[in-house]
Order: structure tokens, then sequence, then C-alpha cells
């Protein structure tokens, strides 16, 4: 195992995700840009389906409005919110050890997450965690969000590593569909609102109860 991406939110901090107000806030965007919603149900899509159903009326031509904007301003939205989260969100204990012993060991490190490029970068950097990564990916740099594999493909080219060389660490399950996705394995940490039993259901090759006890698997 000689590199190691992780996913940020529940994963490396603690963070209290407003389901309800992120999806209000996308269903706002995409009212005020002119889509029909009626086939987008927000209560139960990722936000990468919504996207792509958004784009499927642009392509259609059933919207006449210009895509990419749209997503630009979708994403700002989102940076908002986010970064109303990322003010109360702490490290999850024992990251910053966890991280400079793999560090230690010349584990290659990156991140990759579903939230925009400012707030992301706000909250490593805030806890001192930004520099212990080689690089970082968000929804900014990347072309679908999760649980689509692009990103943890274009990590992968990257960090220049064989798919069987290389673990994917996240605590949801669009981070295990993503792994999947991308045919790499993936260690699901239980400190986010899945229990091991879901993760196990879903695929995961390794469930593990902390941060810590990736130092035993690596």
């Amino acid at each position: 195992m000689r590199g190691l991406i992780f996913d940020v939110d529940g994963t490396l901090v603690s963070l209290k995700v407003d389901v309800e107000k992120l999806r209000a806030t996308t269903a706002r965007e995409l009212a005020r840009a002119g889509f029909d919603s009626s086939s987008m149900d927000t209560d139960r899509l990722h936000t990468q389906e919504v996207i792509d159903r958004a784009r499927q009326q642009v392509e259609s031509g059933a919207v006449k409005v210009e895509f990419e904007p749209f997503r630009a301003a979708l994403f700002a939205a989102l940076d908002e919110l986010e970064m109303s989260w990322n003010v109360l969100a702490e490290p999850i204990q024992g990251t910053g050890e966890v991280l400079d012993r793999l560090r230690a060991g010349n584990v290659k490190l990156a991140t990759l997450t579903n939230s925009g490029r400012v707030p992301s970068d706000w909250l490593l950097k805030k806890h001192d965690l930004y520099r212990r990564f080689d690089f970082t990916l968000t929804r900014d740099d990347v072309p679908a969000l999760k649980p689509s594999p692009d990103g943890l493909l274009m990590a992968l080219k990257v960090m220049g590593l064989p798919k069987e060389e290389v673990v994917y660490v996240g605590d949801s399950v669009i981070d295990v569909k993503a792994a999947k996705g991308a045919g790499i394995k993936v260690a699901s940490v239980t400190t986010g609102r899945y229990t091991h039993e879901r993760l196990r259901s879903e695929g995961s090759d390794y469930i593990l109860g902390s941060l810590s006890a990736l130092l035993e698997l690596v």
C-alpha cells in the first residue's frame, strides 16, 4: 500500500451537515435557473445525479440556459453553505498523528472531497491538515462528483501509482461506490453516519472503528 486517498467530511473532521438545507439550496438554484425539478427527487438523489439530470434538460433543449454558468452558481451557493458548517467542524481525534506516521512511512497522501475548493482548503488549513497531503482534489477539480469514480481516477493519475497499491479511505456509501467504480479498494471508517453493517453490505473491503486503525492495516 503506497498511496492513500482520503475523504474529508466525516473521515478527517467531524462535521454536522444540514442535509435539509443542502437539498433546499440545490432546489432553489434549480428553480432560479428555470429547471423543471419534477423529475429530480432532491430528497433522494445525490448532488451529482441532480447535476446530470439538469445537464440532460439543457442538452435536450427543454431548458434554455447555459449549463456551465448554472453549475458555477450552484457550486458557489454550496460553498457558502459549507463554510457555515466548517466553522463548527473539528478534526477527528488522532487525525494529525495518523497522517504524520503515514508520511513518515513514505505513503503518498491525498484528499478527494465533494466539497468546494475554497471551503475545503479553509477547513484543512484551519486544523493544520493541508500541509500533510501531497495534493487535494475537490468538486471544482473533477468532471463529476462522487459516487462517480472520476475524482479517484484523476487522483491515481496524479499519484502515478497502480490501482493495486492505493486505497480510498472514507466514511460513506458514496465513497464505497466511487472506489468500486474506480477499481480500487476502500477502507470505511465508522466515524460518519453509516454503520458497520451498512458499509459492509455496500461492499467495503475494510471496516475500521477509527482512523488510527488504518495504521495497522497499512
